[in-house]
């Protein structure tokens, strides 16, 4: 199991974390430039540091490491929109995006019923005139 700079520096990004923020709060004695590159490369912070970056992040500990899981489970472990080791994305534009997407999927497929039942009806009046 190995910490991974890399990992922290992706989930900063995604949650709109910027690097000199993160050096504020995890490294608050730290001054100078801050970069991701910075991030990427810190493989062996100390155990109060990777504490601090996971409440940063809001995210379990176990996320900030890269390492093959042997089991699975169905347990919620967690908060913050997360679900065993899946992330629940919340943010607004992508969830109202995905609404839009999910909307016109159902009104052709709605247009696609509407069709077929008029084709029904016409193939009943068929029917009905022999």
């Amino acid at each position: 199991m190995a910490f991974k700079g890399e990992k922290v520096a992706k989930l900063l990004r995604q949650k709109g974390i910027k690097a000199k923020d993160f050096f504020a709060y995890v490294y608050p004695e730290r001054t100078g430039n801050a970069s991701f590159s910075d991030i990427k490369r810190n493989d062996n912070p100390k155990a109060d540091t990777i504490e601090r970056i996971a409440d940063l992040l809001q995210c379990p500990i176990d996320e900030l490491f890269d390492r093959e899981t042997r089991y699975t489970t169905n347990n919620v472990t967690g908060d913050n929109n997360n679900v065993g080791n899946v992330s629940i994305n919340s943010n607004p534009e992508v969830l109202n995006a995905t609404i839009e997407q999910l909307q016109n999927i159902i009104a052709r497929q709605d247009k696609t019923i509407e069709e077929q039942n008029h084709r029904i009806d016409q193939l009943i009046e068929l029917a009905k005139r022999s």
